[in-house]
């Protein structure tokens, strides 16, 4: 069996599943065995999921979904409701074999290239800060150096305004030191959403409570404000900028030609 990339490990929004899946399993102080037994599955493959080794295949997820009592959008790192004929979908394709499974995957990527070669993909050109946005103390985001990039339109890339990166631990396992996160221009985001927010010149990424900033990492205390303190939201955390979401050289130089 040929193991899935890296990226492949990854939702839309470039969280990797295993870590979605032992966060809501720990918060609801599920065993694996536990969780294998209501989505379905053999311990040993929550165990694969949660270390990466693999991911759940199309089958699995509307189980493993209503196992964790998590929004498959969110599951997925989609932020539109899914349409019913994708449910319908999934119903029709877990009432297959495993064989036939494999068939449609299949046909269903040939599909894909075949699209692809005749229709090349929109591209989306961002704005990649040089500033860093900190995940520990705060880092300063004084400055507006960066370049530009070009990234495949999706519903998230779509919806970005810059690409700024991640310093620091604190926001781990969500977002890790290096990743590159694509922001939304906000003036204010609801509590529970990721954003990126400064203190005078000092900026975080961080969950926004009513509180203050939130940490996923538990070694890290929430940051409080006081009055008068010069905290500014700058935008909503999308999500991460895999690897796979740059368009090459030979796609950029085909896509701007398009436009000319």
């Amino acid at each position: 069996m040929v193991r899935p990339s890296v990226d492949a490990m990854k939702n839309a929004a470039g969280i990797p599943y295993g870590d979605l899946i032992r966060r809501q399993r720990t918060k609801k102080k599920m065993s694996q065995e536990q969780l294998g037994a209501l989505a379905e599955v053999q311990k040993n493959a929550v165990g694969a999921w949660e270390n990466g080794r693999s991911r759940p295949d199309l089958s699995s997820v509307v189980t493993l979904c209503e196992a964790l009592e998590l929004p498959v959008t969110e599951f997925l790192g989609v932020g539109d409701p899914i349409p019913e004929s994708i449910w319908e979908f999934v119903v029709q394709f877990r009432s297959l074999n495993e064989i036939h499974q494999k068939m449609i995957m299949q046909e269903m990527e040939a599909l894909r290239a075949m699209e692809e070669a005749a229709n090349p993909r929109k591209l989306v050109a961002l704005f990649r800060s040089d500033l860093n946005a900190s995940a520990g103390t705060g880092e300063s985001l004084e400055g507006t150096t960066g370049d530009t990039v070009w990234l495949y339109a999706d519903p998230l890339t779509e919806k970005a305004d810059e690409i700024i990166r991640v310093v620091g631990d604190s926001m781990e396992p969500t977002y890790r030191h290096g990743d590159e996160v694509l922001v939304q221009h906000a003036d204010e985001i609801r509590p529970g959403e990721i954003g990126i927010f400064t203190n005078g010149d000092t900026g975080y990424i961080k969950e926004y409570r009513k509180k203050g900033l939130y940490s996923h990492n538990p070694a890290y205390p929430m940051i409080t404000f006081k009055e008068g303190d010069a905290v500014r939201c700058v935008g909503r955390v999308l999500g991460t900028v895999t690897r796979d979401r740059y368009a090459t050289p030979a796609e950029i130089a085909a896509f701007k030609a398009q436009q000319d």
